[in-house]
């Protein structure tokens, strides 16, 4: 059922679409490459970082620290003894936390790799630099509709991975 409306949403805007080409053969080039390409692009990406948070959520280990006794005597901590052992120096604290910054910038990059790198994106930007190439190639650019091509196609795109993946 999914499919069928996303379907039929996506006829109607090529049947709308097909009226640019009674404007110019550039202007519906243009238009139909870009919103291609945009929806190639936001669905892809929507769908790699599906992924990569369903991965994560599957390896995450939730476990509860505190027992119902804890919970029952101390609800808001305190009395916990790790506040006892907390930082007094607050400069000290400020680098710590910085330190741990840096590290986590590098560690974070490299865990989300998985989605920046996917074929799910690259292929799509491909499509759309080599199909802005191809259109200045054959002198059929025209960068209002391309532009307008590119924005629809990212609000099609989103609505369309949106209504195929959740």
């Amino acid at each position: 059922m999914k499919i069928k409306k996303v379907l039929l949403a996506l006829i109607a805007l090529q049947t709308v679409v097909f009226l640019l080409l009674l404007l110019s053969k550039g202007a519906f080039a243009s238009f139909e490459i870009a919103l291609i390409s945009g929806i190639l692009i936001t669905s892809g990406s929507l769908y790699a970082y599906r992924n990569m948070i369903r991965s994560r959520a599957s390896m995450a280990d939730i476990e509860d620290n505190k027992d119902i006794i804890d919970t029952m005597d101390d609800p808001y901590d305190l009395y916990d003894e790790e506040r006892e052992n907390e930082i007094s120096d607050i400069k000290a604290m400020i680098k710590e936390e910085k330190a741990r910054q840096k590290q986590h910038i590098v560690e974070n990059t490299v865990k989300n790799s998985s989605a920046w790198v996917s074929a799910y994106r690259l292929i799509p930007y491909a499509f759309l630099i080599l199909g802005f190439i191809g259109l200045q190639n054959n002198h059929l650019m025209q960068l209002l509709p391309y532009m307008t091509g590119l924005a629809f196609g990212i609000v099609a795109g989103y609505f369309t991975a949106k209504e195929l993946l959740v």
